[in-house]
């Protein structure tokens, strides 16, 4: 098949946050590079000018916070779950799609059904974020997780460990799996350090380190806390950023009463919230140094690529792909999870080395993760996926 004439239909599996950024770059590369591609989402997909077609008739997910019980709200997702499963089934098989792209697995209860008479009708390709979930809300899902992944032509993870991962723990064949790497989110006119500051009411004379994204209790904050009494130790200027909603049914409030007893209120700035993709850039520039210490995590981090974006070295565990591309990239330190007394020292480490590690971002690391790549890589997977279902 001509790759430029691919007609390709992207099932959005957000329409907010680090998930939608990633899919509306994917899709503008996927674009650029010839395809014919039309995003399926919600009304909360945000109307900007785009090199690719929208459609909004999914039912958008109502936040939790604002339903009469837990009870009320879990009925509410299956049902708005099942509709948007019927709509997608119904307009995939009229659309003279080639291929059909999940991002992720969204109700995999209900996935495990429709996705498989939509799998006979055309090529079903499922890029896979989170190789494990990050928290199980019941044993059973485990058991809907793989059957839903058991279903597409292709799966594609963003690293090679992960490909490996999905082998071992979900029994996927190694060879439906294709391994493309998450991109460098693109920044248009990113703003300076002195305006990012200004921007959002921080010190000038600070040396910043952003511990950015949802917060819960595999991301390792409370490790980051504790290094941070020994960072404050030798280093007076150092200020902890922590922005980011809360996930799940966690809260602050032990993170709070950490803060509190160690005496670091005067090194701790919090912006407990989502934040709104307009001022994510704010948040990166501000920093000198960008700090992700998860304790577990079994994917790709896209806070760790806007690092990236804004040349801001990182400092990661080794876990999921970070502590892989970090040190095969070179531009920062990855150190083992839970490790305080490890992380302290590399965050000292980096504050006094900060030009050093920002020289090794270099145009062939830019080009590694530029989207006309990954776009590449992702046709080239659509391809395999449509062959593999003529057979």
């Amino acid at each position: 098949m001509n790759k430029s004439k691919m007609r390709v239909l992207m099932v959005a599996g957000a329409s907010t946050g680090g998930l939608y950024t990633y899919t509306d770059a994917l899709c503008s590369g996927l674009s650029s590079a010839g395809a014919d591609v039309t995003v399926l989402t919600n009304s909360l997909w945000a109307d900007l000018p785009r090199p690719f077609k929208v459609d909004r008739r999914l039912f958008e997910f109502i936040d939790k916070k604002k339903q009469w019980s837990q009870m009320h709200w879990a009925a509410d997702r299956f049902y708005r779950s099942l509709i948007n499963s019927l709509r997608r089934n119904r307009f995939a098989a009229g659309g003279r799609f080639d291929v059909v792209h999940f991002q992720g697995v969204g109700t995999p209860l209900l996935d495990q059904f429709f996705l498989k008479p939509l799998a006979q009708q055309l090529p079903v390709v499922l890029t896979v974020h989170d190789v494990k979930p990050h928290y199980e809300r019941f044993v059973s899902r485990a058991s809907f997780i793989k059957r839903s992944l058991h279903i597409p032509r292709r799966l594609i993870v963003h690293y090679e460990d992960g490909k490996r991962q999905m082998a071992d723990h979900w029994g996927i064949c190694a060879d439906q799996i294709d391994v493309i790497p998450h991109g460098i989110m693109p920044v248009q006119n990113p703003p300076s350090l002195a305006d990012a500051r200004k921007k959002l009411n921080l010190p000038q004379d600070r040396q910043i380190i952003l511990f950015f994204g949802g917060i819960r209790p595999n991301k390792g904050l409370d490790v980051l806390l504790k290094a941070l009494e020994i960072v404050k130790a030798c280093n007076q200027q150092v200020l902890l950023v922590i922005a980011g909603g809360l996930l799940g049914r966690f809260n602050f409030d032990s993170y709070s009463d950490m803060i509190r007893k160690a005496g670091l209120s005067e090194h701790v700035r919090t912006y407990i919230d989502f934040i709104p993709e307009e001022d994510v850039d704010y948040f990166f520039a501000a920093s000198n140094l960008v700090v992700l210490p998860y304790l577990k995590f079994e994917a790709q981090s896209g806070v760790l690529l806007r690092a990236y974006a804004h040349k801001k070295p990182v400092i990661v565990s080794n876990v999921g792909a970070m502590g892989e591309l970090v040190s095969s990239d070179n531009i920062g330190l990855a150190i083992e999870p839970g490790a305080v007394e490890p992380l302290a020292q590399a965050v000292i480490n980096a504050l006094d080395n900060l030009e050093k590690f920002q020289s090794r971002f270099s145009p062939e690391l830019e080009r590694k993760y530029n989207w006309e790549n990954i776009a590449d890589l992702t046709m080239r997977s659509y391809e395999a996926a449509i062959d593999t279902n003529r057979e």
